[in-house]
């Protein structure tokens, strides 16, 4: 008898222990999601010791407006996409919508745009035409898994090294251990000087793209939660405040399409 009220006291425990650990709710009933960003400036980084940039600062108006709990955490970049990939309730950001991933998540926004672009180092006299042109250089510095490494797979690129921190191919670059390195406008300057360098040892070679980036999803969120925040997110857009946070960061951005969109 013993045995059999200790077994039931150890399932009861464990079936406690499940309702706890299950798909927490908020005191609205809304399902809480994590949120995961990664060290992106201007679009998102950690600044004494707080997580923010314009997409996180986006973000935490949409949980605002929710009544949601702010559960925003940096991390690598690795870790936040095989996280969103893997679980159900997972919010990511910012990420580009490209074809690869368009059916891995569900997509809100669009809450950014960007152009990416091969640079070199200042001098080196390299001219590429087209992408082409670059398959035939002889090492490209990419971050892992970013949507820029990502693309230039996609069209067959087999010169790529490959780093999973953008400092990192600054630096390849500035030894010369690879002739170009991919970085997008609005992040190299940031991600060149905490590599310890600065734009005028760089120099635009070619365009690789002009793409928007978004919030991503994980497959199995509610779609009502994913209507829920493109629903703030739009009025976000309809009553300026999203033009407001974008230019505390970028003031001379050009909103016109991203409020449209």
């Amino acid at each position: 008898m013993r045995k059999i009220g200790y077994f039931c006291l150890i399932l009861s425990l464990f079936v406690l222990s499940g309702c706890v650990c299950g798909t927490q709710k908020n005191i609205k009933g809304v399902s809480e999601v994590q949120m995961l960003t990664e060290e992106y400036p201007p679009v998102t980084f950690m600044k004494d010791g707080n997580v923010t940039g314009f997409v996180t600062d986006v973000v935490r108006e949409i949980v605002a407006r929710q009544g949601i709990r702010d559960s925003i955490r940096l991390t690598s970049w690795d870790e936040a996409y095989k996280t969103a990939l893997s679980n159900p309730n997972v919010v990511l950001f910012s990420t580009e919508r490209t074809e690869k991933r368009e059916k891995l998540f569900q997509w809100v926004g669009p809450v950014g745009k960007n152009s990416a672009i091969f640079y070199a180092k200042k001098g080196s006299r390299i001219k590429i035409g087209s992408l082409e042109e670059a398959r035939k250089i002889a090492a490209i510095a990419t971050t892992t898994d970013w949507f820029t490494e990502q693309y230039l797979k996609s069209k067959g690129f087999t010169n790529l090294v490959s780093s999973p921190l953008p400092g990192t191919n600054v630096k390849q670059l500035m030894k010369g251990e690879v002739q170009l390195a991919v970085f997008t406008d609005i992040t190299v300057p940031e991600i060149v000087k905490n590599a310890g360098y600065g734009m005028d040892d760089l120099e635009p070679v070619f365009t690789v793209s002009n793409t928007y980036f978004y919030i991503a999803v994980s497959l199995g969120t509610p779609e009502e939660t994913v209507r829920k925040w493109q629903s703030v997110l739009d009025a976000l857009k309809a009553d300026g405040t999203f033009a407001k946070i974008y230019r505390r960061y970028l003031p001379n951005a050009d909103l016109d399409d991203l409020l449209r969109k």
